[in-house]
């Protein structure tokens, strides 16, 4: 037989079937080729037999893989996975235009569509396959808060309300803010793009929020100076404040700085900005505002959520009835609200000299026994009295630390009938602290 061209350096048992055929040719002997390749004499009469059935050619490297695949993606499903990933970046459908891109997402559609979905590894390979496959962007490293931090205890929707800004700026617009609003429990949004940021601003939207979601038992929030009172003096309670305890709605303030104290409303921070914002050229805030509809709607009724077992936000309470604030409510509108009964919760690091800050104002516990823990500062407008509360790790208790006069400088009214409900157990009995 002709020889034919040797095999390629990237097929090297090839070239080791192609070395011993080569001996056997001059003349060596099984044992003494074997003994030179360190092969065993199986191998070499296997090697021979392939040699003899197909020449040179023969000897290449076969594929391992099956002749048939059994189970095989059936190619009208993988074209449906790949048209629907692609519909969804065009940007051509309004409901899937700011849709996730993610194999949940796309077996969620699929179902819709009354296709059954492959797994989520096999839709993955086929995005593979058509080069459909987004790098992830990688995550910023956050800070661990500490295991003694009092996470609110949310059972029910509209137990908890999360609310933040997103500050963006469009070309030739200047700034704007997106205001993201979350009922925790059940991950509904309600979403704004507004400017400027004001209180009057923020009061607005937090009134209609609560006209269409309904009224939360408390709303969660950072230390921004539109809300909290900013550098007015001590024991201001800001326009936001004095909203919110209006209709009956608890304040909680997390530490200062510590956005991953609010690790909810900041994820969804993060899909705001890589669904809705990097897949738009926006043109001006209007509109932002008209495709931050379509946004609203899919994050309400098409997107699945992991952690409820991919449901989606308007499945997993059906059958909620929320207490909605009346359409005609506009008391935010007529000039500085009062100072109404309720309650205020400002969670705080304490520093290594025993102390804490809240609304301008440092406050002192025992050094020895509390510098470096996470406490609860909780002003109770009615009687006007702070109080500080520890909860200790994987504890089902709650320590009152410390209690201190807190007298305000006007007149405090009374919650409206309107307003009086049943309030959320957010934390846990508390004792007295005998330590």
């Amino acid at each position: 037989m002709d020889r034919q061209a040797p095999a390629q350096p990237s097929d090297p048992a090839a070239a080791l079937r192609e070395t011993a055929i080569d001996l056997h040719i001059r003349g060596h002997r099984s044992t003494d080729i074997c003994r030179k390749l360190k092969r065993s004499r199986t191998w070499f009469y296997n090697t021979l037999a392939r040699y003899r059935q197909g020449g040179r050619e023969g000897l290449r490297s076969q594929s391992r893989a099956p002749h048939h695949v059994h189970n095989r993606t059936p190619p009208d499903i993988e074209a449906a996975v790949v048209r629907l990933r692609k519909l969804i970046l065009s940007g051509e459908d309004p409901e899937l235009r700011y849709a996730n891109i993610g194999a949940d997402s796309l077996a969620y559609e699929l179902e819709r569509a009354d296709i059954a979905p492959p797994s989520r590894a096999t839709i993955n390979r086929i995005l593979q396959r058509h080069d459909l496959v987004q790098p992830r962007r990688r995550k910023k490293k956050k800070r661990k808060l500490p295991d003694d931090y009092p996470w609110p205890r949310v059972k029910v929707p509209n137990d908890l309300h999360l609310f933040d800004f997103v500050t963006r700026s469009i070309r030739g617009e200047g700034r704007f803010y997106g205001c993201n609003l979350l009922d925790q429990a059940r991950r509904w949004p309600f979403l704004r793009a507004e400017t400027p940021k004001s209180a009057d601003m923020v009061s607005q939207f937090l009134v209609s929020a609560w006209q269409e979601v309904g009224l939360p038992g408390s709303l969660y929030i950072d230390n921004d100076a539109v809300w909290n009172g900013g550098g007015r003096g001590q024991r201001v309670l800001s326009t936001i404040v004095r909203l919110c305890l209006l209709v009956g709605v608890e304040v909680i303030f997390i530490p200062t700085y510590t956005p991953e104290a609010n690790p909810v409303v900041e994820s969804f921070n993060d899909v705001w900005d890589t669904n809705f914002w990097s897949r738009t050229i926006f043109h001006d805030l209007p509109h932002v505002q008209s495709e931050l509809t379509f946004f609203e709607h899919y994050c309400r009724h098409r997107r699945p959520l992991p952690k409820f077992d991919n449901m989606t936000a308007d499945q997993i309470a059906p059958d909620f009835v929320p207490m909605h604030l009346p359409p005609a409510f506009d008391q935010h509108q007529h000039g500085r609200m009062p100072i109404t009964a309720g309650r205020v919760h400002f969670i705080r690091f304490v520093s290594s000299a025993g102390t804490f800050s809240m609304l301008n104002e440092r406050w002192q516990l025992d050094e020895e026994k509390w510098a470096g823990k996470t406490i609860r500062a909780t002003v109770d407008t009615e009687v006007q009295q702070l109080s500080v509360y520890h909860q200790p790790k994987e504890s089902e208790i709650c320590q009152l630390v410390a209690q201190f006069d807190y007298p305000l400088s006007e007149r405090v009214v009374p919650l409206a009938d309107m307003f009086r409900r049943e309030r959320p157990a957010f934390w846990p009995p508390v004792e007295q602290c005998s330590c």
